[in-house]
């Protein structure tokens, strides 16, 4: 742990205090350089600089939406295919790097330069990937136009989670005593994201009891709850009744077979005396 801090340290310094040699005269390399980490932004500017070998030709400019057929020059049997919306300067590629891990591939970026589009649409800059995530000046979907409810959203959130558990697996493994408590937290989190699902877009409330958080019932769920229970409690009573009834019957029946039985005992002991 100390070395992979050590190592984190020193990424940080590097970030803040030696800026990026830029390989292009792009502006958006120029505005990754700016915005996020170094080691992202190594990983960006690989990409960048890919898409000066890449084809970007249109199969289908139907709709909203043009696809882009886009591989690397000489090597056509390897290609893949984007679709971009002009209005919304949003691409999705079914390489699907960016749903994975949150940098934008080669290959939106090579539609990216057919479009003029010159500068990285604030929805592909995680915040997760910043340089002032780690110093707590962390920004926010707001602060970086994030989308709230598109697909990009949904894929930086999903990277930001993602992260968030790595980090969460590594420190919590350190010591059993470490481990438990961890346990018992992803537990918990486990039982308030049910909780939260449940209640759909309503907020979960909490209160605090005893020292100890306490989960309260969504107010839009109440009734719907109550409805449910007086179902079940309906069923159930129904169940009893069905099941007092057969068992009525069954016992009639026993005992109709037991009188049967002792006639019949009691005539062949007539028999015998006779």
């Amino acid at each position: 742990m100390a070395v992979r801090h050590e190592k984190e340290v020193k990424a940080d310094y590097d970030t803040l205090n030696s800026p990026p040699v830029l390989k292009t005269p792009s502006p958006m390399e120029k505005q990754a350089a700016n915005l996020y980490t170094r080691r992202i932004f190594m990983k960006f500017q690989e990409e960048l600089v890919e898409t000066l070998a890449y084809l970007a030709t249109v199969v289908d400019d139907t709709g909203s939406a043009i696809t882009y057929q886009v591989a690397k020059f000489g090597e056509d049997h390897k290609v893949h295919h984007v679709r971009f919306n002009a209005f919304e300067k949003s691409a999705s590629c079914s390489c699907q790097m960016f749903e994975f891990s949150g940098i934008i591939c080669r290959h939106i970026l090579a539609v990216f330069r057919v479009k003029n589009v010159l500068t990285l649409p604030s929805n592909y800059i995680l915040k997760r990937w910043t340089r002032n995530a780690k110093s707590g000046v962390v920004l926010d979907e707001h602060t970086l136009g994030l989308p709230c409810n598109t697909q990009e959203s949904l894929a930086a959130r999903s990277e930001n989670l993602r992260q968030e558990a790595i980090r969460y697996v590594e420190e919590g493994a350190e010591s059993e005593h470490i481990y438990n408590v961890a346990m018992g937290a992803l537990h918990e989190a486990i039982r308030k994201v049910a909780a939260a699902k449940k209640c759909g877009s309503a907020p979960v409330q909490t209160t605090v009891f005893n020292g100890s958080e306490q989960l309260q019932w969504c107010s839009l769920d109440e009734d719907e709850k109550i409805q449910e229970l007086r179902a079940e409690l309906e069923q159930a009573s129904q169940r009893c009744e069905a099941y007092r009834t057969k068992l009525l019957s069954v016992m009639k029946d026993m005992e109709e077979r037991k009188l049967r039985i002792s006639v019949k005992v009691q005539n062949v002991r007539l028999k015998m005396k006779d």
